[in-house]
């Protein structure tokens, strides 16, 4: 059976067999999107696209996705524990979310971006994740530049 991806945040660079963004045209120059292809998902060209603004309730049912990616997302979002509830809500049992933010220790990119509303360092993403998902993975990726968690629906 075919897994069903949800990526969501993912501008013009789209993982999932359903993405969600604000933006599809978005990019940036600086963004290396490529460089997760290994750990998160490549990209999928063929997904389906949702324009909706994560900062509200996701538009979809219960126990949809087999898994969430949500790369670069968290630290722009005004209620990022709120879209985490909402990627429990859509994830299946044991479905995975795989989360990437900016090390706010070493990444000074995340300083500098206006539309950062929060930052995050190892402890405090990994804290965030647990308060809704069981974490199974958590490491430093790119010189230190970049968190990534993984975790699952329990």
């Amino acid at each position: 059976m075919r897994k069903i991806s949800l990526d969501i945040g993912s501008s013009s660079y789209t993982r999932g067999t359903v993405n969600l963004d604000r933006n599809f045209d978005w990019s940036s120059p600086f963004m290396q999107s490529w460089k997760y292809d290994e750990l998160i998902a490549p990209k999928n060209d063929d997904g389906d696209k949702v324009v909706a603004d994560a900062n509200y309730p996701l538009p979809f049912r219960d126990n949809v996705f087999d898994e969430v990616y949500l790369v670069h997302v968290i630290e722009h979002l005004v209620r990022p524990f709120e879209l985490l509830c909402e990627v429990k809500r859509v994830l299946k049992k044991n479905g995975i979310v795989k989360v990437v933010v900016p090390n706010a220790r070493v990444n000074l990119a995340d300083w500098r971006d206006n539309e950062h509303v929060f930052s995050f360092t190892k402890p405090t993403i990994t804290r965030l994740v647990k308060k809704v998902f069981k974490v199974k993975e958590v490491r430093l990726l790119f010189n230190d530049e970049d968190i990534y968690v993984m975790a699952v629906k329990e």
